[in-house]
């Protein structure tokens, strides 16, 4: 008869795969955008795919670095999505834009701008920092373009193994480059990738 109070061990190369640490960093615009883009705002269902990346990590990767992942969002960011994070075990790191001395035209907007946008530069950053630290042994990026390549190249430095989770179809065809960099999964041997629209 099995001992409620002391479940069967997992097998010992599931248990020590599950110990490893996760690194979760999410562009937020990327991400909200994204939905907006595919289902407008009323079946974007944000809170509900939040809470299912985060199951789907614990459940086939491992734990949250820290106990929470990042979540990467400009100055805007309303105050009811600021509260969903924090309610999702989210922390949140505000980048805001920055002044322009001369206007320049926004490559993927075609538009002249008076200010940029940090955010990809502070999640590269600070992914770049985190990815040194020895607990950390994956890396899942919620990002829809290939501006993070940079960041799954140097993953690779540290040993670190790489997770993609775009926010829908049309993100994943502009993450060719994330795709191709996406690790395999040491159990199941296929690539990490999580679209959020399916869930």
């Amino acid at each position: 008869m099995m001992n409620k109070l002391h479940p069967p061990a997992s097998p010992a190369p599931l248990r020590d795969f599950m110990t490893k640490k996760v690194l979760l960093l999410i562009d937020w615009d990327n991400f909200f955008l994204s939905l907006y883009d595919s289902f407008g705002p009323d079946k974007m269902q944000i809170d509900y795919r939040l809470q299912a990346l985060l199951q789907w990590i614990s459940q086939n990767i491992g734990e949250l670095a820290g106990g929470y992942g990042f979540v990467f969002a400009p100055e805007h960011l309303t105050l009811s999505f600021q509260q969903m994070c924090v309610q999702n075990q989210l922390r949140l790191v505000t980048c805001p834009k920055r002044p322009l001395a001369d206007p320049k035209r926004n490559l993927k907007t075609g538009y002249m701008m008076q200010e940029e946008d940090t955010v990809d530069e502070t999640l590269i950053w600070f992914g770049k920092m985190m990815m040194r630290h020895p607990d950390v042994k994956f890396i899942c990026l919620v990002a829809g373009d290939d501006d993070y390549v940079e960041l799954f190249e140097e993953a690779s430095h540290y040993n670190v193994r790489r997770v993609l989770a775009p926010p829908t179809l049309k993100s994943l065809s502009l993450s060719q480059g994330l795709v191709s960099l996406a690790d395999k999964h040491p159990l199941t041997h296929k690539k990490m990738i999580l679209r959020l629209d399916e869930l």
